[in-house]
């Protein structure tokens, strides 16, 4: 059971399901990218990745036409969070609008999803998609 076939399905869950992945600038995951992708059968995915930077999770579900985003980043980084969304105004972080949160930056807003910067810490996002 050491086969790479193996190892790649596991990375395919993580990286691409959760999309629990370090920036290209990443020194040992101090920046991450959290870019959850949906594909059609999938209504939930919730994964952890050991880094050595620490624990980082990644939770989400969609169901009626909303997506919730639970996401934990370790201490001492950073995160950007692509949000899918129709609507930006519908982004909230628990029940305050995210433009309301001093730790969320919004970066830009591409190809159907809103991109923020996150500090270290514990975030439950929601949006209308």
């Amino acid at each position: 059971h050491n086969h790479p076939m193996f190892g790649s399905v596991s990375e395919w869950f993580y990286k691409w399901l959760a999309g629990i992945q370090a920036d290209s600038n990443a020194i040992g995951f101090d920046k991450i990218i959290i870019r959850p992708q949906m594909v059609s059968n999938v209504s939930w995915v919730n994964a952890k990745y050991n880094s050595v930077q620490g624990e980082i999770g990644c939770q989400w579900k969609r169901n009626d036409g909303r997506f919730h985003l639970d996401v934990s980043i370790p201490v001492n980084t950073s995160a950007l969070v692509y949000i899918p969304t129709s609507d930006l105004k519908s982004v909230r972080e628990g029940n305050k609008d995210v433009s309301e949160v001093k730790d969320i930056e919004l970066i830009k807003v591409e190809n159907g999803a809103a991109i923020f910067k996150i500090g270290s810490g514990k975030y439950s996002f929601n949006s209308k998609l």
